[in-house]
C-alpha cells in the first residue's frame, strides 16, 4: 500500500484576514486500502496543525484538522462550502461537485442534478478549492456532504 501525498494551498479566514497557505495531504488511495487513512498538515501563523482521519472522503480529516485550528479560523474549501456536495453514486477522495447555480433541498435533488446534467464534465472541484462564492456549510442549509455531521463528531469528543 502506498501513500500518496497532495501539495497545494488552501484558504483561512479569521475576523481579521483571510489567507491562503501551503497544505500538504497524505493518505493511502481508497482503491488499495480496506481502512484508508488521511492527514492534513498545515502551517499557520507560525503554529504547525495536523489532522487525521479514516474516511477515505477526507470529511473526518478536514474536520480534525478544523477542531485543531485556533476557533476563530475557519477552514474556506471546497470541503467545508454549501455548494461542496458529493456524488450519491459514489465518490473518491478529492472529488466535490459545486452546486452554487443549484437549489440543493435534499439528496434527491443532488441526484437528479447527476441524472440530468454532465455533473462529471463541468461541475468537477477539488477539495482544498476555493471561490468568491464561498459559503460555509451550516445545518439550515442542504449539502450532500458529511463535513458538518464529521466537525459536530470531533466537536463532541474534544
Amino acid at each position: 500500500m502506498m501513500k500518496k501525498q497532495i501539495q497545494t494551498q488552501i484558504t483561512l479566514i479569521s475576523p481579521t484576514e483571510k489567507t491562503t497557505v501551503p497544505i500538504q495531504i497524505s493518505y493511502v488511495d481508497s482503491k488499495e486500502a480496506i481502512y484508508p487513512a488521511s492527514e492534513i498538515n498545515l502551517i499557520y501563523k507560525n503554529v504547525s496543525y495536523q489532522g487525521k482521519g479514516t474516511d477515505f472522503l477526507w470529511t473526518d480529516t478536514f474536520a480534525d484538522l478544523q477542531v485543531k485550528l485556533p476557533q476563530d479560523v475557519t477552514l474556506a474549501c471546497c470541503m467545508t462550502c454549501k455548494h461542496g456536495n458529493m456524488c450519491p453514486f459514489g465518490n473518491e477522495e478529492n472529488l466535490l461537485f459545486c452546486t452554487r447555480d443549484v437549489i440543493i433541498r435534499n439528496k434527491s435533488d443532488v441526484c437528479d442534478l447527476f441524472i440530468n446534467d454532465d455533473a462529471f464534465g463541468k461541475r468537477e472541484v477539488v477539495a482544498c478549492g476555493f471561490c468568491d462564492n464561498y459559503v460555509h456549510q451550516t445545518d439550515d442549509f442542504s449539502t450532500y456532504n458529511d463535513y458538518l455531521y464529521r466537525l459536530a463528531e470531533k466537536r463532541n469528543c474534544k
